[in-house]
């Protein structure tokens, strides 16, 4: 355990003596391997609570695509919206997550710190799909390509790679969002 730090500093090596804070030197005791079972106890609490909201429920809509029923994932918020699947190693073959942004956006996507290949499908406040961007890569390194909405639209749905073309979603197609389309846009 150490009892004192001695630093020596200037042209003419001015030296001090300091002696560690008994909190600090208790750290090294027995009782300080108390605190420090204590401290990390708490620390992993925390880190639970942290990866709870992380991974936090988030609400599902079951949504009709081509001939198959999808559970998404709903996002409607801008911290949500940022998360997105970002750190996912797998998709449900019917999973994924639909973006809700406020009226007037013209949404843009990249794949920064994503795992996995998705097709994004881009559709407007009363469901016709617009845009697809089909088999979009995770980036690697920035800078990572952008996959913007070439109008103002207020949906975005993230699908595993792979899947609009096996449903058979081309521009102009119907989707059938329900209520959705009736709730009112979330805010900027």
């Amino acid at each position: 355990m150490p009892t004192a730090v001695m630093t020596c500093h200037g042209p003419g090596l001015i030296c001090t003596v300091r002696q560690p804070h008994r909190a600090v030197a208790g750290y090294w005791t027995a009782g300080g391997r108390v605190m420090r079972t204590v401290l990390a106890l708490m620390i992993a609490g925390w880190l639970t609570t942290v990866s709870s909201w992380v991974a936090a429920e988030l609400p599902r809509l079951a949504l009709p695509l081509g001939d198959e029923l999808f559970q998404l994932e709903l996002v409607d918020d801008p911290i949500s919206r940022q998360q997105g699947l970002m750190g996912r190693e797998a998709l449900d073959t019917n999973g994924g997550m639909l973006f809700d942004f406020p009226a007037g956006t013209r949404p843009a996507i990249w794949m920064r710190n994503m795992l996995i290949s998705l097709d994004l499908l881009f559709v407007d406040d009363q469901g016709q799909l617009v845009q697809i961007f089909e088999q979009v890569p995770p980036c690697q390194a920035m800078p990572c390509p952008i996959y913007r909405a070439e109008q103002p639209l207020r949906f975005v749905i993230e699908l595993a790679a792979g899947s609009a073309e096996r449903l058979g979603l081309q521009p102009g197609a119907q989707l059938e969002l329900g209520e959705l389309t009736l709730r009112p846009a979330p805010p900027q």
